[in-house]
C-alpha cells in the first residue's frame, strides 16, 4: 500500500503560453447535426473546425458547484466559427492569448477534423486536456490548434473544464441540498461530461467513439491519471497519455476527513465562506452562489495546484492504490516526464531539505551518486513528483493485462540550449501541436523532433502502440523488465532506467 507524508511542498503544475504557427483563412462549411442542434464551422489550413460547442449547461447561478447538467438544445444553426470564453480564472501575464476573455459560462469544446470527404472508416480521436495547475488555461487557447494533428489523420477535440474553486470546492451546506450528488471534483466531472458528449456525438463528425485517446500535460496529465482510476470513465476512452502527470499531490485532500496537516475540502469551504462573512445557516448555499465570479477568484488562500480529491464517488480512492489493486481502466497507457521538470521551481529557489521533504540526505546521495546540491535538488524534484509517478503507473498496467509505456523527454529546443538545464516542463507539447512556445521560433531541428513526437502520439492513438520512423520498437514498462524510451533526436530504449533512484521512490511511495 502506498503511503504519503502529511504535507507536500507546493508544485506549480502549470502549462505555459504558446502561439500558433501560421495564419488562418476561413470558408463556411456545411452543417453537422449534434444531439442539441445543428452547427456550422469553418474550413482552414487543410482542416474543418467547429469551435465552442456546448457539452453541458452553463454552470452558473443555482448550477454553480453542481455536477455538469445536460446542454440545452437550440433551433436553427449555431455558429461554430469562433473561439468561446476561457473558464473564469486569475489573470496572468499571458492571459491575452484567450481571444474571447473569460467567463463562468465556459463548458464548451472544440472539434478539429481533416478537411476531406467523409472517409470510408471513422477516424481515431485524440482529446486534449489542458494544463495549468487546475487554476489557469483553456481549450480556447490558439496554442492547441489542430492543424498538425489532423494532418496525421486523427480528429482532435480540446475541452474546457472549471478551474480554481469553481472546479474544486465543497461546503456542508451544498451537500445538504443535493446529498445524492458527487461533491467537490467539478473539474473532473466536467471532463467526464465532455467525454460522454464526445462518445455520443463524435461519429457525426467522422470520428470513431471506440478509438478515443485522452492526453494532457501537467494538470492535464494529472487529470489523465485520475480519469484512469475513476469508475465512471469505463467505456469512455480507449487509450491514455499522461505527460508530466503526478499522483503525488501537495497533501492528500479528502472531502470531509483531515489527512495529516491537510484539512478536508469541507473545512477549506468553511474558511472560504468565513472570508466573505457568510455564516453557516439556512441561506449559506444561496449566499455562496450569490458571490460574483470575481469574488470567488479573488480568494487569496489557494493551493498552487488544485489537485483532485478523494470524494468517494467520482474518485473512490487514491489513484496509486487503484492502480496497485489492478482496478484502473483496461486501456493502453503511456506516461513520462521531461528532464528539467525543476523548471517549475526554479523561480522559488527552494532549499534542498524542502525538496527532499524528509528524505535523509545520505540516502538520497546513495541513490543519486556524486552530484552537487543544485543538481540533486533538480533531479530529486523531477523524480519524486513526475518520473516516479509515471514509472509506477506504467508498470502497474500489467495487472490489467495492458501495456504501459514509459518515456523521458530529453530534447531541448534550440532556442533554450545554453539557457536551460534540460527539456523544461511540458516542452514536448508545442512540438506535438506544431506550435511555438513563449515566442520561441521553432527551428528546423525542433520541427523534425515534433514530427517524430506527433507520430509516436498519433500511432499510439491509432493502434495502442507508440511508433515512428527512426524510433526503436518500444517495449512496455513491466515490473520484471523495466523499460523506458528516451525521446530525443536519436531515441533510445533503456532497460532498467534509474534503478537506484526509482527503487528509492518506490520504497517511499508504495507499500
Amino acid at each position: 500500500m502506498r503511503q504519503r507524508t502529511s504535507q507536500r511542498f507546493p508544485v506549480l503544475l502549470g502549462l505555459l503560453a504558446v502561439l500558433p504557427l501560421g495564419a488562418a483563412t476561413a470558408a463556411e462549411l456545411p452543417v453537422v447535426r449534434t444531439e442539441q442542434g445543428d452547427v456550422r464551422g469553418l474550413v482552414r489550413d487543410g482542416m474543418v473546425v467547429y469551435y465552442n460547442l456546448p457539452f453541458a449547461s452553463p454552470p452558473v447561478g443555482p448550477l454553480r458547484w453542481r455536477p455538469p447538467q445536460a446542454p440545452q438544445p437550440w433551433s436553427g444553426v449555431r455558429d461554430a466559427t469562433q473561439f468561446g470564453h476561457a473558464c473564469a480564472q486569475e489573470k496572468v501575464a499571458d492571459f491575452e492569448r484567450f481571444p474571447k476573455g473569460m467567463s463562468e459560462d465556459c463548458l464548451y469544446l472544440n472539434v478539429f477534423k481533416p478537411a476531406q470527404k467523409r472517409p470510408s472508416t471513422a477516424l481515431p480521436v485524440m482529446l486534449w486536456i489542458h494544463g495549468g495547475s487546475f487554476r489557469w488555461g483553456s481549450a480556447m487557447d490558439p496554442a492547441f490548434d489542430g492543424r498538425a494533428l489532423t494532418a496525421e489523420g486523427v480528429i482532435l477535440v480540446t475541452i474546457n473544464y472549471r478551474l480554481d474553486r469553481f472546479g474544486r470546492f465543497a461546503h456542508p451546506s451544498l451537500r445538504e441540498q443535493h446529498a445524492d450528488e458527487p461533491q467537490g471534483n467539478y473539474a473532473l466531472m466536467d471532463q467526464l461530461a465532455a467525454l460522454q458528449w464526445v462518445q455520443r456525438n463524435i461519429g457525426r463528425f467522422g470520428g470513431d467513439p471506440r478509438r478515443i485517446t485522452i492526453f494532457g500535460c501537467s494538470a492535464g496529465g494529472v487529470s489523465v491519471d485520475f480519469l484512469m482510476s475513476a469508475p465512471q470513465s469505463r467505456g469512455l476512452f480507449a487509450g491514455a497519455i499522461a505527460q508530466s502527470g503526478s499522483i503525488v499531490p501537495e497533501g492528500e485532500r479528502r472531502l470531509s476527513e483531515k489527512v495529516g496537516q491537510t484539512v478536508s475540502l469541507d473545512e477549506d469551504g468553511r474558511r472560504f465562506a468565513a472570508h466573505f462573512d457568510i455564516a453557516e445557516g439556512a441561506d449559506t448555499a444561496v449566499r455562496l452562489r450569490a458571490l460574483t465570479a470575481e469574488q470567488v477568484i479573488s480568494y487569496p488562500q489557494k493551493d498552487f495546484s488544485m489537485q483532485p480529491i478523494v470524494d468517494g464517488k467520482v474518485i473512490v480512492d487514491d489513484p496509486a492504490r487503484v492502480f496497485a489493486r489492478g482496478e484502473q481502466m483496461r486501456v493502453p497507457f503511456m506516461s513520462g516526464a521531461s528532464t528539467y521538470e525543476a523548471s517549475l521551481i526554479k523561480p522559488f529557489n527552494l532549499p534542498l531539505p524542502l525538496v527532499l521533504n524528509g528524505m535523509p540526505l545520505d540516502r538520497a546521495r546513495l541513490a543519486y551518486g556524486n552530484i552537487d546540491a543544485p543538481a540533486l535538488k533538480d533531479e530529486y524534484f523531477k523524480d519524486s513528483l513526475f518520473m516516479s509517478s509515471a514509472y509506477f503507473l506504467t508498470r502497474e498496467m500489467r495487472k490489467v493485462n495492458q501495456r504501459g509505456y514509459l518515456y523521458e523527454y530529453r530534447y531541448v529546443n534550440e532556442a533554450q540550449r545554453g539557457k536551460a538545464s534540460g527539456a523544461y516542463h511540458c516542452s514536448e507539447t508545442p512540438r506535438i501541436f506544431g506550435t511555438t512556445w513563449r515566442g520561441e521560433v521553432a527551428s528546423l531541428e525542433d520541427r523534425r523532433m515534433g514530427d517524430t513526437l506527433r507520430r509516436l502520439w498519433v500511432n499510439f492513438a491509432k493502434s495502442g502502440q507508440p511508433s515512428a520512423p527512426g524510433v526503436p520498437v518500444w517495449a512496455p514498462n513491466e515490473p520484471q523488465a523495466p523499460q523506458m524510451m528516451q525521446v530525443q533526436a536519436s531515441p533510445a530504449l533503456i532497460e532498467n532506467p534509474y534503478a537506484a533512484r526509482m527503487g528509492l521512490h518506490m520504497e517511499r511511495h508504495v507499500r
